[in-house]
């Protein structure tokens, strides 16, 4: 049998036997379709085809279909170009763009009948054609056919061949679209969670910026009411020197030199301020005290030195009715205490005694020896540090002694000038 004889019964086409075609074209068709005879005669499964078309017409028409292909979509060789035409409902093209990855084109049913011209346009600037059909086979199932050709061109004859195989990846097409599915559904949740997001980042802006404005406010609020405790504080300084002018100006000294020694000793800010409170009133309880006791020239007696020890008892009942973020009013209580327990008003020991307290004890000794009192004049300062040396440990902190000691023998410190009543400096 010749090949002429074995092709007849295998196609419905019109190359080999019509008179107009090249002998060219004739011989590779005939090439082309005894090695595509002979593969099938393998057993193989793949669906084998040569499909042609004329110039730019859109009819195309089959030379050549395998077995597998007719039985597939169950019809005769002549009909299966219009029978695989009309059962392809989707089309896929993959074209791959190097390093930017794969981009995909897609083409349902509707679009296809419009998309084949353009295929096989395609082919040929190309020589080669790959895509992916969804087909409606004819047992009524769809399957998935991957679809690849190379295309030749003969010019004398206005014919291109498609030598083309089709692959059943159905499987491999349904992974594929679990994971598109998963993929897009990723896509919306990570929309969907982006949007929120931007909702609370826009929600937490606005949070922030209202904190900030509301901690402006309670700055300045602090500010304000810092600025009302300090003139509070020094209306009550005045309030007890003016009932003791003698001293006029002693507990701005005293607080003056309390702050450098606590300074030097490395105490908080926080603990400073506390101390600075303390010291410009811890004298105010003096106010329960006649006037003419506090400006006695001569020697008290037992009753007037009572009376006056408990100037720390009624500086702390005052000062205990205010809510200060610091311990004033102990601190102004235990100004008196020493560390041996022979101080007053609670005859505290050693640690007992808060620190500020401590530091503000010796920088009174010290301001108050220094000074003019109505009962002596005042001893000056040698003596006073000789005073504190003597009971360093003993009455005194040792370390708050060490510190003001200090202050005076290596730092040279010098009280500010403070006016009294009569403009005079002391």
């Amino acid at each position: 049998m010749n090949i002429i004889d074995k092709i007849s019964r295998r196609h419905s086409g019109s190359i080999l036997s019509a008179n107009h075609y090249s002998d060219a074209l004739k011989s590779r068709l005939d090439e082309c379709i005894s090695c595509y005879l002979a593969f099938e005669e393998t057993g193989s499964a793949a669906l084998l085809y040569i499909a042609a078309w004329e110039g730019h017409d859109k009819n195309m028409w089959y030379e050549y279909a395998s077995k597998h292909f007719t039985t597939l979509l169950g019809c005769e060789q002549s009909q299966i170009a219009e029978v695989f035409r009309n059962s392809v409902k989707d089309r896929r093209i993959y074209k791959y763009l190097g390093v930017e990855g794969v981009q995909r084109e897609i083409k349902s049913n509707d679009e296809i009948s419009s998309a084949w011209e353009e295929l096989r346009e395609e082919g040929k600037n190309r020589g080669s054609i790959e895509a992916v059909y969804k087909v409606a086979a004819a047992a009524g199932e769809t399957i998935w056919l991957k679809d690849q050709a190379n295309v030749e061109i003969y010019q004398q004859d206005n014919i291109c061949l498609s030598l083309g195989v089709l692959t059943i990846i159905s499987k491999e097409m349904e992974a594929e679209d679990k994971l598109k599915k998963h993929h897009d559904l990723l896509e919306v949740t990570v929309q969907e969670r982006t949007a929120e997001l931007t909702i609370l980042n826009k929600q937490l802006q606005e949070e922030i910026e209202e904190r900030k404005l509301t901690q402006k406010k309670l700055k300045e609020s602090y500010y304000q009411l810092q600025q009302n405790l300090d003139e509070i504080i020094n209306a009550m300084s005045l309030t007890a020197e003016q009932r003791d002018p003698y001293t006029a100006g002693h507990q701005k000294r005293t607080t003056e030199l309390s702050i450098a020694i606590a300074e030097q000793m490395k105490l908080s800010d926080h603990m400073i301020k506390g101390l600075k409170l303390a010291g410009l009133i811890h004298d105010m309880g003096k106010i329960s005290v006649p006037g003419e006791i506090l400006s006695k020239p001569g020697k008290l007696n037992d009753a007037e030195i009572q009376l006056i020890k408990m100037h720390p008892q009624v500086a702390y009942d005052i000062l205990h009715q205010i809510d200060f973020p610091w311990p004033v009013d102990q601190i102004v209580l235990q100004h008196h205490e020493k560390l041996d327990g022979t101080g007053y008003p609670n005859g505290l020991f050693g640690d007992e005694i808060l620190i500020e307290a401590r530091i503000l004890c010796v920088a009174d000794v010290v301001e108050t020896m220094e000074t003019h009192r109505p009962y002596r004049p005042g001893l000056g300062r040698e003596a006073a540090l000789k005073e504190i040396v003597k009971n360093r440990g003993i009455l005194y902190d040792p370390a708050v002694v060490d510190a003001c000691l200090a202050l005076f023998k290596e730092q040279k410190f010098q009280y500010p000038s403070v006016p009294t009543d009569n403009g005079n400096l002391r």
